[in-house]
């Protein structure tokens, strides 16, 4: 079951918590994955982060944001190449972002979102 695109609004403008600040957030060394919960303040609404760093190429990484399990609701990638459903392609660190009837298959450069793409996963 998917969510709208003002569904998806509503949803990211939420504030949000980590349920868990008593284990802290590993970033390294690879292979490395973990899911953490994060809970809206104001609703019962429950995220999932992921974080993934594989051992083959150690330092490309992916951060993902789901709703309900599978609905990826935005994921970042410090690099690689990518083809958005109409074409356009690009390579480097690019942001998915959900999009109603395409969840999350357009990708965009970081700059559109302020992050350069020279930043560490720490900054990230």
């Amino acid at each position: 079951m998917g969510i709208t695109q003002s569904e998806y609004d509503f949803l990211m403008s939420l504030e949000k918590v980590f349920k868990d600040l008593s284990t802290p957030i590993e970033l390294g060394p690879p292979p490395i994955h973990w899911t953490r919960q994060i809970n809206s303040l104001t609703s019962k609404d429950i995220f999932l982060i992921d974080f993934y760093r594989g051992s083959i190429e150690i330092s490309k990484y992916t951060v993902n944001k789901r709703y309900r399990q599978t609905i990826i609701m935005l994921r970042y990638d410090n690099g690689g190449r990518h083809t958005n459903p109409d074409g356009e392609k690009f390579e480097g660190p690019h942001i998915h972002l959900f999009k109603e009837g395409f969840n999350d298959k357009f990708a965009y450069p970081v700059s559109v979102i302020g992050i350069e793409e020279t930043d560490s996963m720490e900054k990230v």
